[in-house]
């Protein structure tokens, strides 16, 4: 039997022009917020990353890099926290969440954790209460 998660990626792959990149960005906060669940087993814990988290999202690194795989490309994923307390503890834990991330089929090179600015920092999409 498959896994949601394919059968999901498979949808989204049929989709075109916005509606694939709404389902995919709605894809890819679920597996972050899965992700946190699973490295903060406590919810007060996974609670307090989630509200504090201020922007999720995958991008290739676009810097030139040496060596034999220097033309394939390098995924990153960046999480955004305008709070110092959310971004050391991210910090603290971000093997494991990109371990998280990798076993719900996030297939990213490397977790990267930077303080929010600007507008970002308004925004909260993980927050329940919007």
């Amino acid at each position: 039997m498959m896994k949601l998660g394919a059968e999901l990626s498979k949808i989204v792959n049929h989709l075109d022009g916005d509606a694939a990149k709404f389902m995919s960005i709605a894809l890819n906060n679920q597996r972050y917020r899965e992700a946190v669940h699973t490295v903060w087993s406590d919810e007060a814990a996974a609670r307090l990353i989630l509200e504090g988290t201020n922007g999720f999202y995958l991008r290739e690194d676009t810097a030139p890099r040496k060596g034999p795989d220097k033309d394939k490309p390098y995924m990153v994923c960046v999480v955004c926290a305008a709070d110092a307390l959310i971004r050391s503890e991210l910090d603290t834990h971000r093997e494991l969440l990109h371990l998280a991330l990798r076993q719900r089929g996030l297939q990213v090179e490397e977790v990267r954790i930077v303080p929010a600015r600007r507008g970002m920092k308004a925004k909260h999409p993980f927050r329940e209460n919007e």
